[in-house]
């Protein structure tokens, strides 16, 4: 990112005036329009200001089936209320409102139109991806794509169509990787800035989104369509042979590629930026709390043995068992290892420096499901919000995941080729290595090639906030969402010998000795009101023509 980036977004410049001097007094921090947007360093700083509110660390899919908080997630468990208001709505609603205005001024613009084109194009794409945030969230949304003010008749226009916003951010997408950069063309200090593979790399993700809900929503809309934008921009995006997957870690690549070496890495396509005493977080010593989440056996069981390429229900998979505490960790997807701090390994903490794992439940981290999480938990000693690895918005494995998940869902088939090009490239990632994924594989084994496609997004993108999205677009929530969280086996095995838990921390065993933490007569799913979010109370309030609220909501 560069230096005006960060400059704009955390230093406050004081203008301290020593002498009686004749100068001019204006105030050089709120200049009107016809005094700004003279120039290109204008509108760059302005542009500057849409890079706040990227996404960024923060404890994510707790509000699925894969992760668990200290406490129950209302999301999760179906038992969410409509809100008064929401952080979001008014994130987005202020960065449009950035987006537009730059674009607006950019019409007007008297000099070079070549020197602002690249920052026309940056607004574009952020106009493009805070309404998909939103769509992400509202589906129909208001679209924001003028610059309001407290007079606009606009203010209280009603939703615009999902289908229709998805269309026009595809567009905005479309038309700013036609102007912006590729990664390689950037100098050392604009690393971070949007790229021509960021806008394709979103487009992608758009594009997946809105094909897969069209298909198993079945509204009516043209899905393949859809679907073969994505292909289209994954395949851009590999084919700029700009990006690979982080392997400067060896055996390690994949954990480390979210704390300090991975950053600047060649996976990254679109990095939220952080740089000591400048702006900093607390994720390393929040992970080592265990408050981001901890993982679930839902999700555990989704990890492959690594000798086989076979799901651990399988007899042929080469599963350990559960007797002792590592046991279960032994001979699966080394993404596993890399994504759970297995007990009695030996870790660099945070805030403590070198640890040993200890099992016990309210021994950091903290967890009611027995498992602890171990990605995105620094490797450096820090103070408690000190942390300043980056977070990776967009990365490479992402739209290799798209790529074979939007071709398989257009074509109802996938290629071994295609599987080689996408899926098989993520495993092969060092220090994964896991067997190759094949149609004649499959087929053997009696598995489901579209179960397979979605194990890999989700074991690979395992708490960075995709999976509740993921679960809505295919329509499975209503199966995957109501059923029991639950933790490690207890009974029966080496954690039970060791008295891990502490009073009150589960409720109960399952039949084969499973810790359930949240038992299935405490959540609920109602289709279709959970697949849907309320707008805010607030919202519909001052603006009736958002109305009628979304499905179930009303």
């Amino acid at each position: 990112m560069s230096k005006s980036i960060r400059i704009i977004m955390f230093a406050t410049v004081g203008l301290i005036l020593t002498s009686c001097q004749d100068i001019n007094l204006l105030p050089k921090d709120k200049l009107s329009d016809p005094q700004y947007w003279q120039t290109a360093s204008d509108f760059e700083k302005e542009a500057n200001y849409l890079y706040n509110d990227m996404e960024t660390f923060g404890t994510k899919d707790t509000d699925s089936d894969i992760g668990y908080e200290l406490n129950e997630n209302t999301t999760s468990n179906g038992t969410l209320i409509a809100p008064n208001s929401d952080a979001l709505w008014t994130t987005c609603a202020r960065d449009l409102r950035q987006a537009n205005n730059i674009i607006a001024k950019g019409r007007s613009f008297k000099g070079d139109r070549s020197t602002i084109e690249r920052y026309i194009a940056e607004a574009r794409f952020f106009r493009a991806y805070y309404l998909f945030r939103l769509v992400l969230k509202y589906n129909d949304i208001p679209m924001d794509t003028t610059v309001l003010n407290t007079e606009s008749k606009e203010l209280y226009s009603s939703r615009t169509n999902q289908k229709e916003a998805e269309n026009y951010i595809l567009n905005e997408l479309t038309e700013a990787a036609k102007v912006l950069p590729l990664q390689s063309e950037l100098s050392a200090d604009e690393y971070g800035r949007v790229t021509k593979g960021a806008a394709l790399a979103l487009k992608a993700r758009v594009a997946l989104f809105a094909g897969t809900w069209s298909k198993y929503w079945e509204d009516g809309g043209d899905y393949n369509s859809w679907l073969s934008q994505a292909i289209d921009a994954a395949n851009d995006v590999i084919d700029s042979k700009e990006y690979e997957l982080y392997e400067g870690s060896g055996e390690n690549s994949y954990r480390e590629l979210f704390v300090e070496p991975g950053d600047k890495s060649k996976e990254g396509i679109l990095d939220n930026m952080y740089y000591e005493d400048i702006r900093m977080h607390s994720t390393g010593n929040s992970v080592y709390w265990g408050w981001r989440g901890t993982p679930t056996k839902k999700l555990a069981d989704m990890y492959l043995c690594q000798s086989s390429g076979l799901p651990i229900s399988n007899p042929k998979s080469g599963f350990k068992g559960y007797a002792k505490m590592t046991d279960e960790f032994e001979n699966r997807d080394p993404r596993m290892r890399q994504t759970f701090l297995v007990p009695g390994t030996a870790y660099m903490s945070p805030q403590m420096g070198p640890l040993v794992c200890d099992p016990a439940f309210t021994t950091r981290p903290e967890t009611r499901t027995g498992y602890k999480l171990y990605k995105f938990m620094g490797d450096e000693r820090t103070l408690v919000n000190n942390s300043c690895y980056d977070y990776h918005v967009i990365r490479y494995a992402e739209v290799l995941l798209i790529l074979a998940e939007a071709t398989f869902e257009r074509y109802g088939a996938i290629s071994d080729g295609m599987l080689d090009k996408t899926i098989n490239v993520i495993r092969s990632r060092a220090g994964v290595n896991m067997p190759k994924l094949s149609n004649a594989f499959v087929r053997e084994n009696g598995l489901d090639m579209l179960t397979e496609i979605r194990r890999e997004r989700t074991v690979e993108l395992a708490f960075e906030g995709f999976r509740r999205d993921d679960l809505r677009r295919w329509k499975t929530a209503e199966k995957e969402l109501p059923q029991a969280i639950k933790g490690i086996k207890y009974k029966g095995t080496e954690y039970e010998t060791k008295s891990v838990l502490n009073d009150g921390n589960q409720s109960g065993f399952d039949s084969d000795g499973f810790i359930i933490v949240e038992p299935a007569s405490n959540r609920k799913f109602v289709s279709p009101k959970n697949y849907y979010y309320s707008l805010p109370l607030d919202e519909l309030y001052l603006n009736p023509n958002l109305a009628p609220n979304n499905p179930g909501w009303e």
